[in-house]
């Protein structure tokens, strides 16, 4: 087997890709059971919430995806690399649990955190 580069990176990104099948279903099936909305939400919350939870993820991931992969290639180590996929994923959890509520924003923040951080870390790798 040829070693990978970017492993971290490659791994998260395709398994964000392939989950975007299930999630995009999801949106699928709750149109079709209020009757076959094909655009917006019809007024539907379930639906709309449906739509904001994938909209938000297709927000976020690309810039996570692309900090994650200059960390990777800067050279933080992959331990850290894990942390920050496991932070962001719980960060998206709750966000899907903490939807309807006012706690919502924390959810957010530890989503947006491991990106921050990383952010931080390439700067100062760079430099200084």
């Amino acid at each position: 087997m040829t070693q990978v580069l970017l492993p971290v990176t490659i791994t998260f990104t395709s398994l964000l890709a392939i989950s975007l099948i299930p999630l995009t279903g999801w949106i699928g099936l709750r149109r079709e059971k209020i009757g076959g909305v094909f655009r917006g939400d019809g007024d539907d919350a379930t639906l709309f919430k449906r739509i904001r939870i994938h909209g938000n993820l297709m927000e976020n991931a690309p810039v996570f995806i692309l900090v994650l992969g200059a960390s990777e290639m800067a050279g933080l180590g992959q331990k850290w690399l894990w942390l920050a996929v496991a932070v962001f994923l719980i960060g998206r959890v709750l966000h899907f649990i903490l939807f309807d509520s006012s706690k919502r924003g924390f959810a957010m923040l530890i989503t947006l955190l491991p990106g921050m951080l990383m952010g931080l870390w390439l700067l100062l790798q760079t430099w200084l």
